[in-house]
Formats: C-alpha cells, structure tokens, sequence
C-alpha cells in the first residue's frame, strides 16, 4: 500500500471499524458479576447504596424510606494501552498482522474491566464498602445486630449449603426478608474441579462412609466462574447477580475509546521521526462494592 494521506485516512477508518467490532464482540466476568454504571463527574456518591424499598401496606399516607448518608464514593482513574504500527507493515500491506494487533488492543480493552474488579475482589477484607466497614468481614451493621458474609471453611458440598442457606436467610434491618437468590460460584483455578465436581455431579460429591450414592442436590443450581485473578487457591465466593444492584460496580466515565496518531488531518511526529503510526484505547472508570449482602467469601483456610 501506497503511504499517501488519503491511504492513511482509509487505514485509520478501518482500523476503527475493526476495534469496534471486536469491542462488541468480548464479554468477560465482570459483565456477569457486576452492576455497571455510567459516570458523568471525576467521583460519583452513591448515597442510595444500602437502601432497599418495602411494599408496605398503604394505610393513610406513604411510608418514605428516607436516603441514609452512607455517601460511598467511586473515584475514576485514567488508563491507556497503545500499538504501534510500521510504516514497512503498510507499505508491505500487512493488513491481516494489522488488524490482530488491534482486535487484541479490543481484548486489552475488555480484560481491563477484569483486571480492575479482581483488584478490588482482592482488597474485599480490608477496603471498606458503604456501611463503613471491610466488604468482606464479620460485623457487616444489620439493625441492632450484626451479619457476616466471610468465612474459613474449605469448598465441599456440605459447606457449600450452609453458605447457600445463610445467605438466603438474610434480612434487612427491619427484620424483612432480603430476597437473596445466590447464581454465582466464583473460584480460583486450583478449585475449578471441585467446584466443577460439587456443581455437575449427578451424585452427592462428598464421601459419606467412601460412597458417593445419595443424589446431588446443588447439581446446577448455580454458575461456575473460574478465575486466576483471586488472590489465593483456596477462597471461593458466592455471589448474587440477579438484582439490579449487584455485589461490584463497574462505573464507566469515558468507555475504551480507540485514538489515533497517524497523520490523519495532518503530520504525526511519531510517523515522522520514527516511521511509526500509533494507536491507543483509553479510559476512564473504577470498580466499587455494591451490596454486602449478595455475597459470601470463604477464605478456604479452616484448620
């Protein structure tokens, strides 16, 4: 291919093109997992995190549930990834190692979401959610009392059901019913087939007396997740996804957007001092904790 501006311009549009499409076409844990939001400021405060309406019976006036001022604040952060591409791989039109190059900078692009909510997975017995207390901790403020949502017990089917039921036992601080529907267990590699074993197995996978006879009662009932981005190879979690509010936030400022420094509209340094045409995604966004209470970490570490 020629190097003239018109080619060049070309080029760009569908180097464009070929990032968008690919965009579209990843998914990744996070879209599972986590509530994304749109982000129009440097922070957003989400005063409304930890409220959760009522139907009441409608007497003489409404009940108003009142905002708390729990003010829990998501900061946006900046990131970028960026290619460079030869003037020699145009001039030799080497479209197809063009166009992988930049369905990869889509995959970087997706991943990112990934990357930033396992960071914050990560730091959930220490980073502190909208109660003001770790996400992950014994003495989540439920009313008069307290509630926890972690654990030390290893991963079996036994354990497994007792994390179910507590969860789903669950109340507000009122005393009502939170209504938790658990549809995710999230775990490291290293567990994937136990995990796998307890959730697929026609059979009750743990030994009782050396025979694995009885049926299994959690076969299916929830969606595996595996991932090597957990901090260690023994957690595991259990997670609710099927609320509006999710356990994790991904908040969006600016999504991965593809820019170019390719002399399009006019001359690019880069192009003329190292015979070289850039492109790069950047972004602007965070992941922040949802809701405590749709989500259940044991560490994996009894005994």
């Amino acid at each position: 291919m020629q190097v003239t501006a018109e080619n060049i311009a070309l080029l760009s549009a569908t180097v464009k093109s070929i990032y968008e499409d690919a965009y579209k076409a990843q998914s990744g844990i996070a879209s599972q997992i986590a509530t994304w939001l749109p982000s129009t400021q440097q922070a957003e405060t989400y005063a409304w995190i930890g409220e959760h309406p009522v139907m009441r019976l409608f007497l003489d006036e409404r009940t108003i549930a009142a905002l708390k001022d729990y003010a829990y604040t998501i900061r946006n952060r900046k990131y970028e990834a960026t290619i460079g591409v030869t003037r020699d791989m145009i001039e030799d039109d080497q479209t197809g190692q063009i166009a992988l190059r930049v369905r990869s900078l889509a995959e970087a692009g997706m991943e990112h979401y990934e990357q930033i909510l396992f960071e914050l997975i990560r730091a959930g017995e220490t980073a502190l959610c909208f109660d003001g207390t770790p996400f992950y901790n014994g003495t989540h403020p439920v009313g008069a009392g307290t509630a926890s949502n972690l654990s030390t017990s290893e991963l079996t089917s036994a354990n497994l059901q007792l994390a179910l039921s507590a969860m789903m036992k669950r109340t507000l601080p009122g005393g009502e019913i939170l209504s938790v529907k658990p549809t995710h267990l999230l775990v490291p590699t290293d567990l994937q087939w136990t995990a796998k074993e307890i959730l697929n197995s026609g059979y009750y996978p743990d030994a009782v007396t050396g025979q694995k006879l009885a049926a299994n009662s959690l076969q299916g009932a929830l969606e595996l997740v595996v991932s090597p981005r957990l901090g260690t190879g023994t957690e595991w979690h259990v997670l609710d996804a099927s609320h509006a509010v999710r356990p994790f936030i991904v908040q969006q400022r600016v999504t991965p957007e593809l820019e170019a420094l390719d002399g399009t509209g006019g001359t690019s340094d880069a192009a003329f001092l190292r015979d070289e045409y850039l492109y790069g995604v950047r972004s602007r966004d965070a992941a922040g904790f949802g809701l405590w209470q749709y989500a259940y970490k044991s560490t994996g570490s009894e005994g």
